[in-house]
């Protein structure tokens, strides 16, 4: 069973530059890709008379973002299978759910939140520590930031063993056939009362 990437949108501009990251992970890894909006607009609006046809507005503004971000996708590559949902929980709740059947979850690093200015948004950081899966946080784009396409950089410690974040790693290098950068870092513990030095790379 092949396991979708999971994007999590909310129509903020963070959101946008992480469907578009998702979509195109997507195409290179020959996986499915599956568009979430979690909403609790069926908390605030509470139960509707059965006569009542008409639908909350909120529950419109959903399926609307939801339809958006998928013909986003779909017009980005043309090749990927995308579906995508509205689902009635807290959108952190409803991403830890759906890690546990996901190849990934994709994030914007800030959201439509008040604090903008936060490294990463309250859903980011409150993911980060539940998920099944990676999680790959997209940042926002700064003044001359220019990724270099194909490099993934992992951080290694001192198990010996191949970790879930390097085999995560190596197959994201692989898929993009670019290079892979392991990067180890330590602390040289000082003489009691002589301040530390840098001590830089070797070759």
């Amino acid at each position: 069973m092949e396991l979708p990437i999971v994007v999590g949108v909310d129509g903020s501009e963070g959101s946008l530059r992480a469907l578009d990251w998702a979509a195109g992970e997507a195409s290179r890894s020959a996986l499915p890709l599956r568009i979430v909006h979690a909403s609790l607009w069926e908390r605030y609006e509470g139960v509707r008379p059965t006569f009542d046809t008409g639908r909350p507005a909120e529950q419109v503004l959903a399926e609307h973002l939801t339809a958006s971000a998928e013909e986003r996708a779909r017009l980005l590559h043309a090749t990927v299978r995308v579906g995508a949902e509205v689902v009635p929980e807290s959108a952190v709740s409803a991403l830890e759910r759906e890690s546990g059947r996901a190849a990934m979850v994709v994030l914007g690093s800030r959201g439509r939140g008040r604090i903008a200015g936060m490294l990463l948004g309250s859903v980011s950081l409150g993911l980060a520590g539940r998920s099944h899966c990676p999680v790959v946080v997209i940042p926002a784009a700064g003044p001359g930031v220019r990724p270099e396409p194909g490099r993934v950089v992992v951080g290694i410690g001192d198990s010996g063993r191949p970790t879930a974040a390097a085999r995560f790693a190596f197959a994201r290098a692989a898929a993009r056939g670019g290079e892979l950068v392991a990067v180890r870092a330590w602390r040289c513990p000082a003489p009691d009362g002589v301040p530390g030095r840098h001590i830089p790379p070797t070759g």
